[in-house]
């Protein structure tokens, strides 16, 4: 903990002399106030910030991947390794709040002088008297300036803006989840612990990746309708200086998304963050034409909460922890086992691929002298009620296959070959490769639409969706049920209209009893 803690002190002392040179720099977004200091000492300020926020990232990044890296050594020094880790990590991660707190500030500072400017220098359309109770959409001369098919669509778009919004309010609550879920994860010391947190984690990262979608469908219409629609308007009104503006300020926000896109978990929501403060300038620079005081304080407030929104949520990739332990088959001279230390139960692990070899199937529990000193060994009941006796735990079906040949020439009649996948169980010896048990999702009752396809290309992109009728779609196949069912959740929150299966493959055997 003491080693961490120093690196970040240097980080922090770092901070305060070369991103504050480097700071200096800066140029303003309107030129006309490049002579206001206030201004530009904000603008100086501001990017200050966004350069230690930047390194505080980065710094976060590396803890949490030192975190993932000592989880996969489950012993008690590399527990409080991570116990100090959590430390370090809350830590920077409060500085980060106190940096973005001041951040915000700043940015509402920084608009609040650049609107009062650019407002100021607008006149007001000559013969349009002032409408303080209306609104852009049902002012007459503004209506009567667009062509019935754009203001139709201008009006379709405005009302789904709710829809946007609310899909970026649920995509960062998500995120917060995940986030505080990771760190638990990372830290939870049994299998069964880490699944638990694993499965709530994967169904706020599987909704996330729903919202992203329909957010970057839906944002982009939006804001190419709008942008189009209001620089139709201005240049009507012969404004090519504010179409000049809000041509340099999405280009500036263009240019923001490139810089953010490696520090963003989602591009979607920091195309709305960077994007929705340009469509509101182009909506107060009309409403200032229009005369609507009113319209131009709440779409001023509107501004300030959307910039209030931090896009810059760092990737977090959260990898399945697997529990399995693996152990080669060694031959001893005596037993380890006896009454006092019994042969143990096989384990069964949720998540991960281990191979180990059948030796026999008995209707009785055996004495362990049969198995010629092969440790380790464990045992199974089968539904039946046999008891099943497997020697090691391999990760790999060669190692398997090789340890069968040993087994063979150790006098052993008939070692099969048994795989879990997931906690599910193939005899591979016996059912042969064309036995194991695969998966389909079965999807009946419209069209995919594109974000449904988007979903099962990004999660399950080996797998092949076919079409078997107008309204029934396969998607397959899957080596994993777990696998299957995320995809199958995930395509059920994108069309609630679909109805989804997922269907089991297998092939019938007979398992022989010895």
């Amino acid at each position: 903990m003491i080693r961490y803690k120093i690196i970040i002190a240097g980080i922090a002392c770092a901070l305060l002399t070369v991103t504050d040179a480097a700071a200096q720099d800066v140029v303003a977004r309107i030129p006309e106030l490049g002579q206001n200091k206030n201004y530009m000492e904000l603008l100086r300020r501001d990017e200050l910030l966004q350069m230690r926020s930047d390194s505080l990232i980065n710094v976060m990044r590396g803890v949490r991947l030192d975190m993932r890296t000592i989880a996969e050594q489950r012993d008690t020094l590399m527990r409080n390794t991570i116990d100090s880790l959590s430390t370090v990590l809350a830590d920077v991660e409060e500085k980060m709040i106190e940096l973005r707190s001041e951040k915000v500030k700043l940015v509402d500072n920084i608009n609040a002088i650049e609107q009062e400017f650019l407002l100021s220098s607008m006149d007001n359309i000559g013969g349009v008297e002032s409408q303080a109770s209306s609104s852009i959409y049902n002012n007459e001369y503004f209506r009567n300036s667009l062509f019935d098919e754009d203001y139709e669509v201008l009006m379709n778009v405005h009302k789904r803006e709710a829809e946007a919004r609310d899909y970026v309010k649920m995509y960062v609550e998500n995120y917060k989840k995940i986030e505080s879920l990771y760190d638990k994860y990372l830290k939870a010391a049994t299998e069964s612990e880490s699944e638990d947190i694993y499965a709530e984690i994967s169904v706020a990262m599987d909704e996330n990746m729903v919202l992203d979608r329909r957010l970057a469908k839906l944002w982009t219409e939006i804001f190419d309708q709008k942008t189009y629609v209001y620089s139709y308007f201005l240049e009507k009104e012969g404004r090519e200086d504010i179409l000049e503006l809000t041509e340099n300020m999405t280009s500036e926000a263009r240019q923001m998304q490139a810089m953010a896109v490696d520090n963003c978990a989602s591009e979607a929501v920091a195309d709305y963050c960077l994007q929705k403060p340009v469509v509101l300038n182009y909506e107060m620079y009309v409403a200032k034409m229009l005369d609507l005081p009113k319209t131009i304080d709440s779409l001023s407030s509107a501004s300030r909460a959307v910039r209030q929104v931090d896009y810059r949520m760092p990737v977090i990739d959260v990898e399945r922890r697997s529990f399995v332990d693996y152990a080669a088959i060694e031959f001893r001279s005596r037993s380890p086992y006896t009454s006092s230390n019994p042969v143990p139960d096989c384990i069964v692990y949720e998540y991960g691929t281990i191979y180990r070899i059948l030796l026999g199937m008995y209707k009785v529990r055996q004495a362990t002298s049969i198995f010629r000193g092969a440790v380790p060994l464990s045992v199974d009941v089968e539904d039946d009620g046999r008891f099943s006796y497997y020697a090691g735990g391999l990760r790999t079906l060669a190692e398997a296959e090789a340890a069968v040949a040993v087994m063979k020439k150790k006098g052993f009649r008939n070692p099969r070959i048994v795989e879990w996948v997931d906690g599910y169980k193939t005899n591979i010896t016996e059912m042969g490769e064309g036995g194991r048990i695969s998966y389909r999702i079965v999807i009946t009752g419209s069209k995919l639409d594109e974000t449904v396809q988007e979903i099962i290309s990004s999660m399950a992109p080996d797998c092949q969706v076919s079409k078997i009728a107008d309204d029934t779609f396969l998607v397959g196949m899957f080596g994993s049920k777990a696998l299957a069912q995320r995809v199958a959740d995930a395509i059920a929150k994108c069309d609630e209209g679909l109805t989804i299966e997922i269907s089991e493959i297998k092939s019938e055997v007979t398992e022989e009893e010895e």
